[in-house]
């Protein structure tokens, strides 16, 4: 299932410099302001990351390629 627009992704964390959010199909995906970046987990509770480097470094951003991100995953 994938999402339908950007409002219906929440996080599931969110702190100074890290946010998280969850697909609906249970992949992580993390936000670091640090490293201008956007991580797509890699598999099922591994904590390990698949870096996507953002254009701009903001939320706003970061919630965008995560949103483009699930939706290509899901299809």
């Amino acid at each position: 299932m994938a999402l339908r627009k950007i409002s219906d992704l929440k996080p599931a964390f969110s702190g100074d410099n890290v946010t998280e959010w969850q697909s609906p199909s249970g992949t992580r995906y993390r936000y670091e302001r640090d490293r201008c970046a956007v991580g797509q987990e890699m598999g099922p509770g591994t904590e390990a990351y698949d870096w996507h480097v953002l254009a701009q470094n903001d939320l706003t951003h970061a919630k965008r390629k995560v949103f483009e991100l699930i939706n290509e995953d899901e299809f």
